[in-house]
């Protein structure tokens, strides 16, 4: 009798442990958020998460898609652009497509001329906008030193107008930023830096900036607050007071490059996700994207997914499921 009641207990534990582990990161949260206006959403690159009961019982009303700047003219990327498009009409979702660049061997493309930006934004344009998409992003987080537009503010402002140009009453995320460097950086790459050269480079059309995108992973993954973020938020309000700014990419990371795996450390960065946006609500935040469905157990170099590969939920599904309601659709 012995042998098969001892290794239940053990099996019993140790499915109590887990759910102890998601049950404890679930109830980071010690009381309910109040009631906020900033509408949030989930990111992905799968269809998959539009037809998951987890997903459609939280009744999302928009999500982002990014897609490589030249994708009218790779039809492997083009052709998954559109059925995550088409998913996400049926389900009734608002998809913000956000252009970025490509990493080819290790190393990020040249950077695209002005021209060329604006013959294949146009392509993409007429491709998506009679599917509905209405809300575009410039260039995915301009800043980062994968992408081209990396220390080319200048050319990053030549792709927003000619962006405006293209799309007429589109709704564009004319600038996305990560929050790297801090207040006394004014190097090209920090966000002061590069909003500094952005909007210089602008001029008079300064003004034509109607929303600043954030990706506020600095602020989530050590617990400093908002500091970083407010601080982008004021600095880029020095040049267009009138900007409104969605946190376009945030969420907890499991793994990256420089972290190991820990979905305890995701958790709870995901509650600090909920705290940070409804604390930035009044400084003219509107939207929070979350990032992402899709899990990749780990292995990719960044890996903030909330579904694993079999299938199962991550803990920092629960703190979104517990604070969801707390935001608008």
């Amino acid at each position: 009798m012995r042998r098969f009641v001892v290794p239940f207990l053990i099996s019993l534990a140790a499915a109590f442990a887990l759910h102890g582990v998601a049950a404890s990161a679930a109830a980071a949260q010690t009381k309910p958020l109040p009631p906020s206006k900033v509408r949030f959403g989930i990111g992905d690159q799968h269809t998959a998460m539009f037809t998951d009961v987890r997903w459609t019982s939280m009744d999302l009303r928009i999500t982002r898609y990014f897609i490589p700047w030249d994708a009218a003219d790779d039809r492997a990327q083009l052709d998954r652009a559109i059925g995550f498009v088409e998913a996400a009409r049926a389900a009734n979702v608002e998809v913000l497509l956000h252009l970025t660049g490509r990493i080819y061997d290790g190393t990020r493309e040249r950077t695209p001329t002005a021209a060329a930006y604006t013959r294949e934004a146009r392509k993409l344009i007429a491709i998506f906008r009679p599917m509905g998409v209405r809300t575009w992003g410039v260039w995915n987080e301009e800043n980062h030193p994968t992408q081209p537009t990396f220390a080319q503010p200048t050319r990053a402002a030549q792709y927003f107008l000619a962006m405006r140009a293209a799309c007429t009453g589109c709704t564009i995320v004319a600038l996305d930023l990560l929050t790297q460097g801090g207040a006394r950086s004014t190097g090209v790459a920090s966000y002061r830096g590069y909003t500094q050269r952005f909007f210089k480079a602008l001029g008079r059309k300064a003004s034509y900036v109607k929303i600043i995108g954030i990706h506020n992973y600095g602020d989530l993954t050590i617990d400093g607050g908002v500091k970083i973020s407010r601080d982008l938020i004021t600095y880029a309000k020095r040049f267009n007071r009138k900007a409104r700014f969605w946190i376009t990419e945030s969420g907890g990371i499991a793994s990256n490059r420089g972290r190991t795996c820990s979905e305890t450390r995701q958790a709870n960065s995901t509650q600090r996700m909920f705290t940070h946006a409804a604390s930035l609500a009044k400084n003219g935040v509107d939207r929070l994207y979350m990032y992402n469905w899709t899990a990749d157990d780990c292995i990719a170099l960044h890996d903030s997914g909330l579904i694993r590969k079999d299938g199962s939920a991550r803990p920092a599904l629960g703190v979104i499921e517990q604070n969801v309601g707390s935001f608008a659709r």
